[in-house]
């Protein structure tokens, strides 16, 4: 079977290249430093195949809730190859802490649960780590992590878990949005690192930098950000610092970043047919069997790659827009193609693999399949989706009036 045979619409995941930038990724930081562990955020596409592979890899799973913590235990994490962050953990966290998990604290509510644990279990010796809120001049004034302000939260937990024997800290996370470039990431890794001089923190485990990183992008998408870091870049400062900062020590915590779209994007493609082409008003639209959610948030920010595979010959059509089959307006997959094109080509749109597969919903239409290849080999990695299993949940019985 090969992508050429299937039926539209369909993701193909190109599974040799993933693991290729993979390794890329991993080499280059530990090149510089060489406790360098990549753990693979679930939430921007849990597709349990792509995590199966991280996992086979080496990777660890970052989840951000019960559901994807659970669901990385089914995969074969084990617990202390499990990073788990978000504000809104449920009662895994208490799975997690007491497994040897790798957990970070968002707030002051779950540090009051931790240490309702660790009194229920004075006979064990429990760790977590916590994630910090610092100002890296980028404009966004994140919600999330425990403020490092003095006297703020964080210096409030750290004076209060001297006063409990089994209860450690072991970890320090960082993550903000909105901040690729390398500038944004020195500025990160500076500040923790200052945290852990300031407060003489020597015994942790690992420092995790959370993601955003920009990976290897198609020359379409590369022309549209301009000049962006190379993960060789990007070790040479972060990778560095960390270097730079331990070198000389007995101790060098890991180093952890958890990769979403830097790994995963570029590796998936969605496969959509032409249903229809019309002019309305001097403007062409071609309606395709698929939708915006196929895609992603990407295709409203950016003019993301796009091949045509030709049915027949067509019309040449200048400032076409590509739009999905929902009723709503802004259902536009790409706007502004010139190009020649007839009903029953095939498009084939890239860079999908973030947030797409996840953030799909069940509306108009069930969800698509998605193929695998690998080795030379099409299979498939997950069904359509079908009516009995989006309405599975539902009650039928009948309403009486």
């Amino acid at each position: 079977m090969t992508a050429n045979e299937l039926d539209t619409p369909y993701y193909v995941f190109y599974a040799n290249e993933f693991i290729d930038n993979y390794r890329d990724l991993e080499n280059s930081m530990k090149a510089v430093y060489p406790n360098y562990q990549i753990a693979y955020s679930f939430k921007t596409n849990y597709t349990p195949a792509v995590c199966s592979l991280v996992k086979n890899l080496g990777g660890y799973a970052e989840v951000v809730s019960d559901m994807e913590y659970v669901l990385a235990l089914k995969i074969g994490f084990t617990p202390n190859h499990i990073v788990y962050n978000g504000p809104g953990k449920g009662d895994m966290l208490k799975h997690c802490i007491l497994n040897g998990g790798l957990l970070n604290i968002d707030n002051l509510r779950e540090f009051e649960r931790i240490c309702a644990i660790a009194s229920a279990n004075p006979g064990r010796q429990l760790k977590f780590g916590i994630r910090v809120n610092f100002d890296i001049g980028n404009d966004l004034h994140s919600r999330f992590g425990l403020s490092s302000e003095k006297n703020g939260d964080f210096t409030y937990v750290l004076n209060a878990i001297k006063n409990i024997q089994n209860l450690s800290l072991k970890g320090l996370h960082f993550h903000i949005s909105r901040a690729r470039g390398l500038d944004a990431w020195k500025r990160r890794i500076d500040g923790i690192l200052q945290l852990v001089g300031d407060n003489n923190l020597d015994n942790l485990e690992y420092i995790d930098l959370g993601s955003g990183m920009y990976g290897k992008l198609d020359s379409e998408l590369q022309d549209q950000f301009g000049e962006t870091p190379s993960f060789g870049d990007y070790a040479k400062v972060v990778a560095g610092e960390m270097a730079a900062f331990y070198s000389g020590r007995a101790s060098k915590p890991m180093l952890i970043t958890e990769p979403g779209t830097t790994v995963i994007s570029k590796y998936f493609h969605v496969f959509m047919r032409v249903l229809d082409i019309k002019v309305i008003r001097g403007k062409s639209f071609a309606l395709l069997d698929g939708s915006f959610h196929n895609v992603g948030e990407v295709c409203s920010l950016k003019k993301i790659p796009i091949r045509i595979k030709r049915h027949k010959s067509g019309k040449f059509y200048e400032n076409l827009d590509f739009v999905g089959y929902t009723c709503l307006e802004q259902d536009i997959i790409y706007s502004g193609f010139d190009g020649e094109l007839s009903v029953g080509d095939v498009v084939e749109i890239c860079n999908v693999g973030g947030y797409s597969i996840v953030d799909k919903p069940p509306f108009i239409h069930p969800d698509i399949p998605i193929y695998m290849d690998l080795n030379g080999h099409t299979t498939c990695i997950k069904r359509e989706q079908s009516l009995n299993d989006i309405f599975a949940p539902y009650s039928f019985d009948p309403v009486e009036v």
